[in-house]
């Protein structure tokens, strides 16, 4: 045997095994660089989108803005001024000056868009100012246990109040629920309808609702129902079914009465004669309703390629000015 031969051919088979390694590992470098790379393209394209939608998002603000600047211009206008009014834009100023709610789409040539709409952010019943008679018609109608009744309405009036007085049921901010929860009463008016869930008392069944099981009946949920802003006063034009049932007068058969009124002659929503104009044709109490709303609710969705931003503001109308007293936005989760 040629041990020369052995020997160099060993060699060459290191040598082959060596280039073999430092291809496979140069390969696995390129491959991890093209990844970053990629991944890194695919970030930035996501934040490009993000701000995109973003930037729609207040453009929709913006047009919102607008359409409540001009209530009064579209109030004067004739219905057939409506013809020219391709984009709906003065329909939508007019919707919103009858309190009615309104919702626009504006597409550009990018794919981007945004959708905006405008409500009445008094069509619930204002958790703040209501009279426990009142709560009283709420919890039946939800079908909230009796026995419970007291304790909700009397621990809400100590969350609100602003001292330290407790209510027969109440509860103020030495009470073991509160010293176990690690915070105090609030003292004070409630800010979001969610604050509830504070309150000794209350809790989700209440807000969201709970099936029924075999210890209890369904508890269908007030939260849809009720509001912070406005002057206690619910917007009819706007108010919904369960709004409406909420009040002791309310039946099944007059919310159809209610409905045709607010659709108008041709009976088609969306379309001019929507809205009751006073509320006298529906014999409702002027002081539980009304058909304007000084709070307006504005929620616009940017949308570029399926990114999607939404900003929730409500406006205060003071006489021809609309000012922001609440601001909530993010990018809308992808389901």
């Amino acid at each position: 045997m040629n041990t020369r031969h052995t020997s160099k051919r060993k060699k060459e088979g290191a040598a082959l095994m060596v280039a073999l390694w430092v291809l496979i590992i140069l390969s696995f470098i390129v491959g991890s660089f093209a990844f970053e790379v990629n991944l890194e393209a695919m970030l930035v394209s996501h934040k490009r989108k993000k701000f995109q939608a973003e930037m729609m998002a207040l453009s929709g603000i913006e047009y919102a803005k607008a359409i409540l600047d001009n209530r009064a211009d579209a109030k004067q206008l004739e219905i057939e001024d409506m013809d020219e009014d391709k984009d709906g834009f003065m329909q939508a100023a007019l919707f919103t000056q009858r309190g009615l709610p309104t919702s626009s789409s504006i597409e550009f040539e990018n794919g981007a868009r945004f959708t905006v709409t405008l409500e009445s952010a008094e069509a619930g019943r204002n958790v703040n100012l209501l009279t426990r008679q009142q709560w009283l018609e709420i919890f039946e109608m939800a079908n909230v246990p009796s026995t419970d009744w007291d304790a909700m309405i009397d621990c809400l009036a100590d969350w609100i109040d602003e001292n330290d007085l407790h209510q027969i049921d109440g509860a103020e901010s030495d009470d073991p629920f509160y010293e176990e929860a690690g915070y105090p009463v609030k003292n004070g008016p409630l800010d979001s309808v969610d604050e509830l869930l504070l309150v000794k008392n209350w809790g989700a069944d209440i807000l969201y609702g709970k099936p029924a099981d075999e210890e209890s009946d369904e508890i269908f949920g007030i939260a849809s129902i009720l509001t912070v802003w406005g002057d206690g006063k619910v917007n009819l034009n706007t108010a919904t079914d369960d709004v409406l049932l909420s009040y002791a007068e309310y039946e099944d058969w007059e919310l159809q009465g209610v409905r045709e009124v607010i659709l108008g002659e041709d009976q088609e929503a969306g379309t001019l004669d929507d809205g009751i104009r006073d509320l006298g044709e529906v014999s409702a109490d002027p002081n539980k309703f009304k058909l304007q709303s000084s709070f307006v609710k504005v929620t616009s969705v940017g949308d570029i390629h399926g990114s999607q931003y939404q900003i929730e503001a409500i406006f205060l109308q003071k006489n021809k000015d609309s000012v922001v007293v609440y601001w909530n936005e993010g990018p809308v989760k992808e389901n």
